[in-house]
This record gives structure tokens, sequence and C-alpha cells, in this order.
């Protein structure tokens, strides 16, 4: 059927329209899946860390947030960052913080006008390695060397100007200086550190010796008489023909004839036996360099014969030895080997060998004569006896009542333990007011105590310890008719007594004391000799005293005797008739 052009008209306006609708009403709905809201301004904004701390060249990150009215954070809000001093501190625009040089700087996060900032402290860049260049290295010694520390940070940066400070293992191998220049001072080991920020780096250095290339010995030859001794004087030249020091290298040096003279390891050669010897030197780092001098030792001239004791005396009887030492013309000792004769021109006084072995045979003066290729010498000795070597006294101690005596003994013997009879003893007391002793060491006991008896002779002695004690009382006799005594009242009388041991003998000096029946009527008193008795009348009436020895330890000591006391009346005076 056919349509006509109005009516297709009309369908075509009507399929425009509707097609523009569907368009329409898509992009409607497109627009409600895509979130079209406006992002909210920010109300405050904070910034984290609160502070920021980096060495120079560090770097760190700072993070800012936008937050809403309300407190909430608002995403994917713009937020800018910058700093106040960049030439200590820049900021990237996603807040990366990076360390300039040191200072401080602030940091300021920014949002729609709200902002907060970061200080930012720089501080100098902290060595994280310590590099030594060259770190393995070999000297000779006397040679310099400067090295190079390098410091680096923590990213691998070399750290600019930094200050090392310079040690050696062992500054008596090789030294350094704070500039980093080592010298090579002796053969060794040594490792040396460079300190930065308490970071270590250390080069380990070897020091070798210069090398020896010649050697030298003067003088080229020398005669000595034997036993004198020879140092040869050793220059050492290294490979540059160089003087170098001799100090510290081993040399070894060696004899070709130890008969003749031996050498020590220092080089001094010693003459033993006429005859001709070579001494070699050669450095022990190169046994292919050496070096000599000839020696040629002789046999010297005995000018002077020595006998070496010269002082002291002989004693009689005991062997003494004596030597001599044969001197040349230079006053050098003579090697041993040479024949001494031995004598004497006084052989009733000393015997004498041939080896020197002098006895004295009598008191007196002897000479010794020492005689050696018709050179001799003479030594005049005085002959004595033996001295006195102990004194032992016995017994050691003894124990004697007053009165009684003792015979002590002694006993002296020589220094060589021979018991001798010819020397004087002396005997000594150390309180006579006790003991005396006779000068044949006969002990008399005079009164109660300690004494010490010496025996001395030549000034050795001993002694003995003796205990002196009082003689027992027996009796008290008291010097009366009947044993009665008579007192006048208000007076005091006394009566003699005497103290008795039991053979009768008189003592003195005793404690006696003396009781009274009845105080009252009398009273009385010993003296302190023990020879009076004091009674002193106190009433009319009889009495009776007691005497008793009283000892030391407060015991009666003997029988008591009992004295009986009258007291009478004083006698009225005459009266004279007028």
């Amino acid at each position: 059927m056919r349509v006509s052009a109005p009516i297709a008209n009309m369908r075509a306006t009507l399929k425009a329209t509707r097609r523009a609708t569907t368009t329409m009403l898509a992009l409607i709905g497109l627009a409600g899946c895509l979130d079209l809201k406006v992002i909210a301004d920010a109300c405050t904004i904070s910034v984290a860390p609160a502070t920021l701390t980096l060495p120079v060249n560090g770097a760190s990150s700072i993070v800012g947030t936008a937050f809403d009215c309300k407190g909430n954070s608002i995403r994917n809000k713009k937020i800018s960052y910058s700093s106040s001093n960049s030439a200590v501190a820049t900021v990237t625009t996603e807040g990366n913080v990076i360390a300039v040089s040191v200072g401080s700087a602030s940091v300021s996060v920014v949002a729609d006008g709200k902002s907060a900032s970061v200080p930012v402290t720089v501080t100098p860049e902290v060595a994280a390695t310590v590099i030594i260049n060259p770190s393995v290295l070999t000297l000779r010694r006397t040679n310099t060397r400067d090295l190079v520390a390098t410091a680096r940070n923590s990213q691998n940066i070399i750290i600019a100007n930094s200050l090392f400070r310079w040690s050696s293992s062992n500054s008596s191998i090789l030294s350094v200086d704070q500039g980093g220049k080592v010298t090579a001072l002796a053969p060794g080991n040594v490792v040396v550190t460079a300190t930065s920020d308490q970071t270590v780096g250390s080069a380990s250095i070897i020091v070798t010796d210069i090398p020896i290339g010649s050697c030298a010995l003067s003088p080229a030859s020398s005669k000595v008489t034997v036993s004198q001794s020879v140092q040869p004087t050793l220059v050492v030249r290294d490979t540059a023909n160089n003087v170098i020091p001799s100090q510290g290298r081993p040399i070894v040096w060696t004899s070709s004839n130890e008969i003749v003279a031996t050498v020590s390891n220092t080089g001094l050669a010693t003459t033993r036996k006429a005859g001709t010897t070579t001494i070699t030197a050669s450095p022990a780092e190169n046994a292919q360099v050496t070096c000599s001098t000839g020696i040629e030792a002789v046999d010297p001239r005995i000018v002077q014969t020595v006998i070496q004791q010269r002082t002291g005396s002989l004693r009689l009887g005991i062997p003494r030895g004596f030597s001599a030492v044969l001197l040349d013309s230079t006053s050098a000792q003579v090697p041993a080997g040479r024949i001494i004769t031995w004598s004497t021109s006084t052989p009733t006084v000393i015997s004498i060998t041939q080896a020197g072995i002098v006895t004295g045979l009598t008191l007196g003066t002897a000479r010794v004569i020492a005689r050696a290729e018709a050179v001799a010498d003479t030594v005049t000795l005085s002959v004595t006896n033996i001295p006195v070597g102990t004194v032992v006294v016995a017994p050691l101690q003894i124990s004697l009542l007053e009165g009684q005596t003792r015979q002590l003994s002694v006993v002296v013997t020589d220094s060589t333990g021979r018991e001798i009879t010819d020397r004087p003893v002396e005997w000594i007391s150390n309180d006579p007011s006790k003991a005396t002793v006779s000068a044949t060491g006969l002990v008399s006991a005079i009164a109660a105590g300690n004494v010490a008896i010496a025996a001395t002779s030549e000034g050795r002695g001993a002694q003995t310890a003796v205990i002196i004690q009082q003689t027992p009382v027996d009796t008290i006799v008291a010097n009366l008719t009947n044993s009665a005594f008579t007192v006048t009242r208000g007076v005091t009388s006394a009566f003699a007594i005497t103290l008795q041991d039991s053979r009768g003998n008189t003592l003195r000096n005793r404690n006696v004391v003396v009781s009274s029946d009845t105080p009252g009527v009398s009273q009385g008193a010993a003296n302190a000799q023990s020879t009076l008795v004091s009674v002193s009348g106190i009433t009319l009436g009889e009495t009776t005293l007691t005497l008793q020895v009283v000892n030391a330890n407060n015991q009666n000591e003997g029988k008591a005797t009992r004295v009986k006391v009258t007291v009478i009346a004083p006698v009225a005076p005459a009266v004279r008739a007028p």
C-alpha cells in the first residue's frame, strides 16, 4: 500500500521524536549511575607526623587530611604543600619532605584556605659507612703514604667535609697522623682505623724491612791477648748502597775457630787460646750477604801477681784457701793455665800447699808468698784463736732458799763446735742485792726474788734464771721472861722478838700479825723488820697477844707465840712535903 508524503513525513517525525526521547531517558539513567555529588569544603586540616627531624639528604613523607565541619574526613580533597625555607628543606606536591641543609623550616599543608604545619629540623648527615682507600697496603720501613677516608650516609651518598679520627693498632710499627698520613717504623702487621660519627673504617697494612744488599765489618783484623774481647763494627747497606740501621735486624755471627775465640749473638768476640780465627756476620734474611774480620789471639806476658785475700786473720787450725790473679802489661787478667807457686817465710807459724791452702799452726804473724814466672806477691796475716761460738750454762733454771748456794756449770765451744777451756768466762748477776755469783759460777741466795745469772765469753753468752724463795719461819721467840709483858695504861711500849727457821737461823722482814684476845684492854703490832712488837695499854686488865707469821699467800707460817699482857695504872706522882 502506498503511503502519501505527508503521512510519511509524520512517521519520520514521530520516529525522530521517539529516538530523542529514548536518548534522553538513557542519559537520565546514566546520570543516576554516576556520582555527581559536590565535594564539601574543608573546615579543618591535620598533618602527621606533628614534627620531623631529618639528616641532610634524608627524606620522609608527611600526610595532610581535610575534615568537614561535622568532623568527617573529606576524600579526594586537593591538598597543597609548601616549605617556609626551601634552602633547608623542600617538599613535593605529594608531601615528600627532602632535607637540603642543616637548619630549621616549617612545611605547611593547605586546603580551602585552612592550613596546618610541621616543624622540620635538619641535622648534619651521619656516616653509615666509612671506607679507607687503599684498604690493603704493604710498606717498607721508613716509607710514608696518605690514606683517604670516605664517609657515606644510609643512602650510600658521600658525606662532604666529614671529619675523621685516625688511629694505629700499634704505633711502634706504624704511626698515623690526623690527616691520614702513615709512616712505617718497624716490620709487622697493623690495622689503621678512621672513625666518623662512631662509624669505623679500617685498612690492613703490612710493614716490611728494607732489604739488605751488603755488609762490612771493621777493623778488617785485630790482635788481642788471650781472654780479651773485641767488638767489630757492623755497617749494613741496602740494595741501593745506602747505609741502613742494623738494629732489630737478625744477624748470624760465627767464628771459624771457636777454640781460639767465640762470638756472641751481638758480635762480641772473646779469645780463649792463642791462634787465629775469622769472625763472620750474615743477615738472617739474606744468607748470601756476608762480611768478616780476622782476629789473632796471643798469650799475654805476666807483669804482676796479685794475691786476692789481702785482709783478715787466719784462725788457728782452720785451713783457708788463697788465690792469685795474673795481670799482663795492659792490666788485663791473664787466662788460667799459668803455674803459680805458693810458699811461706814463716813455716813454724803456718803451712801452705801448692793449691794455696794455708793452715795456722801457732799463734803469731805469718807471710804468704805467690810467685808466677819470677813475678811474686806477698801478704802478711795474723794467726789467731778460733772465736767463741756458743756459751751454754747449766742448769737453765734453779730455785734456792735465802742463804742457800748452788754451783753453775758452763761449756764454751768455738765456731767449729769444738769445746774449749782456754777462754775467760765472766759471771754476772743482774741483781746482787738478791743473789751474787762468784768468778767460778757459785750462786749465793740473799733475798727472795727472781735473778738472772749470766756467763759471757768473747761477746757470746747465756744465762740461768734463779728463783729465790724466803726461808720458812719456824718459831717466833719473844724476848720476855715467862712470856709476860706489863704496859702502863695510856702508854705504848715494845718488846723484842726474834724469827727463827727450823735450824735456829734468824730471819727478818716477814709479815707478823699480832691479835689480842681482849682488844679493849691492849693491842699490839710488829714492825716491818719483824724485830719489835709495840703494845698499847688501853684499860686496866689482862689479855693475851698472839703472834703469827703470815706468808705471801696469806697462810700461817710456823708456830704461833702467845704473850700475856697486863695493863697497870700509871704511878701517881710523889707529893712533896711543904
